[in-house]
């Protein structure tokens, strides 16, 4: 069963759309019903940032797959869609730090197959201890759904792996879709700080930034890269080192570093702090600088949704073979893969 395998070396995955309606709950579904069948005693764990499984999308108002849980399955849910869940449940625990606009969030185990509205943690530190619980529970494997708008919920600190769900709706032109798939994919795939003992430093840094020099760590005083007085501070003018940057990452901080000599490159948290161009990332990277990430994502897998809301439907087969020339990584058509192994 493509990549199925490849979810043993994890515990935890979240599933991301690069747009709406690009075949997300299809891949959660495949994962939810193909994982049990590779590994029988697996116990799964389901929860979202947002709210997953209804039956109409209420942006594109077309119809959406619904998730269905099997026997066992713990999932965590606000209170409301709990109790309109279509299967016997049992709740395993209340969260009373976490809430959603539609109640207490839910930790419950079902106790037979069917269908379940999921709304989750509104934050990344609720997700963590969503899935958390679930693995106290006995979880050997938990699933987040969400969407790439929403960076926090593909970071590496919240989930082990990676899925991404691309298609037609993300772009009717398919040299504009794999355009913007591979710059998506670029970013995930940004390298690792090779200096584990550095990236241990760095990661208790929440805030501000640092410069780093031969494993130097220095506080600038500076809040901020974008300020002007830290770049007209002569200190740092043809610094041969790195920035390290705790938050948010913007084409225009990329581009002062590549314009300043000396700076080698910069470091972030993980792919999801960066907010940057394709062209921008491209550059700064082909100018002979780098960027690395203290934790790097691991992609297990890219899917393709070949139809849009409007009815436009791309060349599977083709559209396919050509995301996996240009991504690097092979990309499966869910629907095709589920129907032929069904």
């Amino acid at each position: 069963m493509p990549f199925i395998d490849r979810l043993l070396d994890i515990k935890s995955l979240s599933i991301v759309g690069t747009a709406k309606n690009t075949g997300k709950t299809a891949t959660l579904n495949y994962i939810l019903r193909r994982l049990p069948k590779v590994v029988p005693d697996y116990t799964l764990g389901l929860t979202s940032i947002g709210l997953e499984g209804e039956r109409r999308d209420q942006v594109t108002q077309t119809d959406k797959p619904e998730i269905t849980l099997g026997k066992e399955t713990l999932f965590v849910t606000a209170e409301r869609y709990y109790l309109q869940k279509q299967l016997s449940a049992e709740v395993i625990g209340i969260e009373r730090t976490f809430t959603t606009s539609t109640g207490r969030l839910i930790y419950a185990k079902a106790k037979g197959k069917g269908k379940v509205l999921i709304a989750g943690p509104p934050t990344t530190q609720g997700l963590r201890k969503a899935v958390e619980v679930m693995e106290r529970h006995g979880a050997d494997f938990v699933v987040i759904d969400g969407a790439l708008s929403r960076r926090s919920l593909a970071s590496p600190a919240v989930a082990e792996g990676l899925v991404l769900a691309t298609g037609a709706a993300f772009s009717a032109q398919p040299e504009q879709l794999i355009y913007k798939t591979r710059d998506i994919v670029r970013q995930i795939a940004l390298p690792a700080l090779p200096d584990t003992d550095l990236a241990l430093r760095l990661e208790q840094v929440e805030r501000g930034i640092r410069l780093v020099d031969d494993k130097e760590v220095i506080d600038p005083g500076y809040a901020s890269a974008l300020l002007p007085h830290f770049w007209q501070d002569p200190r740092w003018r043809g610094y041969n080192g790195w920035l390290y940057v705790s938050g948010a990452v913007h084409d225009q901080l990329l581009e002062k570093v590549r314009l300043t000599k000396g700076w080698q490159g910069v470091i972030v948290r993980d792919f999801t702090r960066l907010f940057v161009s394709g062209q921008v990332l491209g550059r700064f990277i082909e100018s002979g600088k780098e960027v690395y990430c203290l934790r790097r994502a691991r992609l297990m897998a890219v899917t393709f949704n070949p139809l849009a809301p409007s009815g436009y439907k791309m060349d599977s087969a083709e559209m396919c073979g050509r995301l996996t020339d240009a991504l690097g990584v092979p990309v499966y058509d869910i629907m095709k893969t589920d129907e032929a192994i069904s």
